[in-house]
């Protein structure tokens, strides 16, 4: 059996079995009350998890590698990754939730996740996606709910840093791309996140919160 497979499976057993656990955790350690209805989430991304792994089965070869950190999105903190951390946006409006995890892995490249979704139902409206590697530039992706539209982007490394925009497409509606990202997205409302207003995100690729 495949990556892809054995992931499928796995998510099956572990968040089925996961779901009033991580509740009952995020109550104890007095984290927000949303944080403590993580269960409904869970839910979700355990109704889709097998549609969500032929996803990622069906992307090719070069898209699986940058895009698949689904393992890195569960390692959770402490983690065995360079740097790991999950944000929970303060919102201006209270029926969206916003997070954003930001990640370097152990290849040096570094990650981020952006989702945003509907408090009430669930219902995920925007997931980005942003992955930079040494000497090869950055790819991101943006799905939008709105006009179930995806746009692709690139940017070259240059001996200065990144260049401008090369690149720039929408992507065909239905394809792996964007139900990758979805996966990505409802894979990210399930795990723990820290408040922003106690914490300010640190972007990983220069180092800095801001």
């Amino acid at each position: 059996m495949n990556r892809s497979g054995r992931f499928g499976v796995t998510a099956l057993v572990l968040l089925a079995v996961a779901a009033p656990i991580v509740a009952a955790r995020l109550v104890h350690r007095d984290l927000p009350e949303a944080q403590a209805a993580a269960a409904p989430w869970i839910a979700l991304a355990l109704d889709s998890s097998r549609a969500d792994s032929a996803a990622f089965a069906s992307l090719p070869s070069g898209l699986m590698g940058l895009l698949d950190v689904r393992d890195e999105i569960s390692a959770g903190v402490p983690s065995p990754l360079p740097f790991y951390e999950c944000i929970q946006m303060n919102d201006r409006e209270t029926e969206q939730l916003r997070r954003r995890l930001q990640l370097r892995l152990g290849d040096t490249s570094t990650a981020v996740l952006f989702a945003v979704a509907d408090r009430a139902t669930g219902r995920l409206d925007r997931v980005e996606f942003l992955r930079r590697r040494p000497r090869a530039g950055q790819r991101g992706f943006i799905w939008e709910r709105t006009r179930d539209r995806t746009a692709s982007s690139w940017w070259f490394e240059t001996p200065r840093g990144l260049s401008s925009r090369e690149e720039r497409g929408d992507l065909p509606r239905g394809g792996p791309v964007p139900r990758a990202l979805r996966a990505l997205g409802r894979q990210l409302l399930t795990v723990p996140c820290a408040d922003s207003s106690t914490n300010a995100p640190m972007n990983p690729i220069s180092g800095s919160r801001n």
